[in-house]
């Protein structure tokens, strides 16, 4: 299906909203940054693979620690303001019972983790843009992969008055358990490998 989007329609005096992107073509994603629209490519196999490793990996860990959450993602998640919009983390790991229906918008306060996972085109705006917003809205934890370099890496961030402080910088290959917000070891060298 081919569709025009009009885009003179929308600017300071009429930014968009959520509602406006409900009819926007599929095999997108978009976001709303201060009442700009942000249109994204699907993932790339790559990303999707690394978002589905860390699902299991962060699943398992949380079900070993008892606790009864789940990583999902992307889900969009609200960001008021003047011009209110939304982001959509690559992962949230968030309550299981917000899965049971309901659910339009998670809030900042409905999400125990984020995690972007970040190539060449999206550094700036997941290390930085997202870290600063994401922080506004209180989500206690923040984990960036960076696939744009020649190994893999996570970068974990706490929440602590009101800005991410960095955690933990784990290389690939070097395996480390991160205590919070559960205890889970990641080694970013295996989110790119299958199991043996």
């Amino acid at each position: 299906m081919t569709m025009t989007i009009e885009f003179g329609q929308h600017g300071p005096l009429y930014p968009w909203t959520r509602e406006d992107t409900r009819d926007l073509p599929e095999g997108f994603r978009y976001e709303i940054e201060d009442g700009n629209l942000l249109v994204m490519n699907s993932p790339a196999p790559e990303h999707q693979y690394v978002a589905n490793r860390l699902m299991r990996l962060l699943d398992d860990a949380a079900e070993e620690a008892g606790l009864d959450v789940v990583t999902l993602g992307p889900l969009d998640v609200d960001i008021p303001g003047p011009h209110p919009g939304y982001r959509s983390p690559d992962l949230v790991t968030i309550p299981y019972k917000l899965t049971e229906g309901g659910y339009d918008l998670l809030t900042g306060h409905d999400i125990l983790l984020a995690i972007e996972i970040t190539g060449k085109d999206a550094v700036t705006r997941d290390m930085i843009t997202k870290r600063q917003v994401y922080a506004a809205i209180g989500i206690p934890y923040y984990w960036v992969v960076r696939l744009d370099q020649s190994e893999p890496r996570l970068i974990a961030f706490e929440l602590v008055a009101g800005e991410y402080r960095e955690t933990h910088n784990v290389l690939a290959g070097g395996p480390v358990t991160i205590t919070d917000p559960f205890r889970v070891t990641v080694d970013p060298a295996t989110l790119l490998r299958r199991r043996t």
